[in-house]
C-alpha cells in the first residue's frame, strides 16, 4: 500500500509538537548539581507547554482541512485561509493578551515594506492581466521585462508607504501585530495565481510563523524557570546557569516536519491543478475543432 507521506508528515509534525507538552522544557546546568530548585520545568509546569500543544492541535486541524477535498475549490481555498488569519489572531488574544509589540522598525518593519509592495504588485499584475487578451503584446511584456520593472517599483512604494506609516516603529498589542502580519501573508497567498492553491501556501506560511514563535520562545523558557523557583520561596539560580532542552527542541522538530508535509501537499495539490487545467485546455480545443468541422459540413 503506497504511503501518503505527505498527510504522514504533516499529522506527525503537528502531533510532536503536542506532546512536547509532556517533556523537560529547560533545566539548570550541571554544575548547579540541585543547588536550586525546581531544577527543570517540563511542559506541563509553564504557560509555553500549552501554547506549543494549542499551536500543534491547531496545526493539526488546518493541515487536515487543506489536505481535504474541500479546499480544492477556490472558494473554499480562501475560505481557509481566513480562517488560519481568524485562528492565530485568536490565539494571539488568548496567550498575549497584554503583550505588545513594536511594528514597523528594524528588519522586521523592512520585511513589512517588502510584503506590502509585492501584494500591490499582485493586485497590480491580476488587474492588468484581467484587462489583457492573453496573446497581446501588452501581456506578453507584463510577463518580461515590463513585470519586473513594476515588481521593482510595487515593492519600492511599498517600503516607502510602510516608513510613512510606521515611522520608526508603533507600539500596539500583539493581536493587532498579528493581524498585520498574517493579513499580509493571507494576501499574497490569495493573489497569486491559482487560487484553489491558496490555502496549501497559507498552511506553508503558517507553519513558518508557528516555527518562528516557538524557536524565540527559548529565552522567555529559561526565564520561566527563574521565576519558578522564585514563587517557590526558593533562592533562584541565574538566567546564564540555565538551558533549553529536549521538550523544546522538539516543538522545533515537529515544525520542520509539518513543514515538509505542508510543503508536499502544495506540490501534490499544485500537480493535480496543473493536470485540470491542461485536460480542461484540450477539452476547449477538441470542442472548437468538433465545431469547425461541422461548420465546415
Amino acid at each position: 500500500m503506497k504511503r501518503d507521506w505527505a498527510r504522514l508528515l504533516t499529522i506527525g509534525g503537528a502531533v510532536v509538537i503536542m506532546q512536547s507538552l509532556f517533556w523537560e522544557y529547560a533545566r539548570m546546568q550541571p554544575d548547579n548539581n540541585y543547588l536550586v530548585m525546581p531544577w527543570s520545568a517540563r511542559g506541563l509546569d509553564s504557560i509555553h507547554g500549552i501554547v506549543f500543544f494549542v499551536l500543534g492541535a491547531t496545526l493539526l486541524a488546518t493541515g487536515l482541512i487543506v489536505a481535504s477535498k474541500f479546499t480544492k475549490a477556490p472558494r473554499n481555498s480562501l475560505m481557509a485561509v481566513g480562517a488560519m488569519v481568524v485562528a492565530a489572531v485568536v490565539l494571539t488574544l488568548i496567550f498575549a493578551a497584554g503583550e505588545s509589540v513594536t511594528v514597523g522598525s528594524g528588519l522586521g518593519g523592512a520585511v513589512i515594506g517588502l510584503g506590502v509592495g509585492f501584494v500591490i504588485y499582485l493586485a497590480a499584475q491580476r488587474f492588468a492581466e484581467s484587462r489583457l487578451d492573453p496573446d497581446s503584446g501588452a501581456a506578453s511584456a507584463l510577463r518580461g521585462g515590463t513585470g519586473s520593472l513594476m515588481l521593482i517599483g510595487s515593492l519600492v512604494v511599498g517600503s516607502l508607504l510602510t516608513g510613512l506609516i510606521f515611522g520608526d516603529g508603533i507600539e500596539m498589542s500583539a493581536a493587532v501585530g498579528m493581524l498585520i502580519v498574517m493579513s499580509l501573508l493571507a494576501a499574497i497567498t490569495s493573489l497569486m495565481k491559482q487560487q484553489a492553491m491558496a490555502a496549501n501556501r497559507m498552511l506553508m506560511a503558517s507553519a513558518v510563523v508557528t516555527g518562528t514563535v516557538i524557536g524565540l520562545s527559548g529565552a522567555a523558557i529559561r526565564s520561566t524557570l527563574i521565576r519558578l523557583q522564585a514563587e517557590g520561596g526558593n533562592i533562584p539560580g541565574q538566567y546564564r546557569d540555565t538551558q533549553v532542552t529536549w521538550g523544546y527542541f522538539l516543538a522545533n522538530i515537529g515544525v520542520v516536519l509539518f513543514f515538509m508535509g505542508a510543503v508536499m501537499l502544495w506540490a501534490r495539490r499544485r500537480d493535480i491543478v496543473q493536470a485540470e487545467q491542461r485536460a480542461a485546455k484540450q477539452r476547449a480545443a477538441a470542442e472548437a475543432s468538433a465545431a469547425e468541422l461541422a461548420a465546415a459540413g
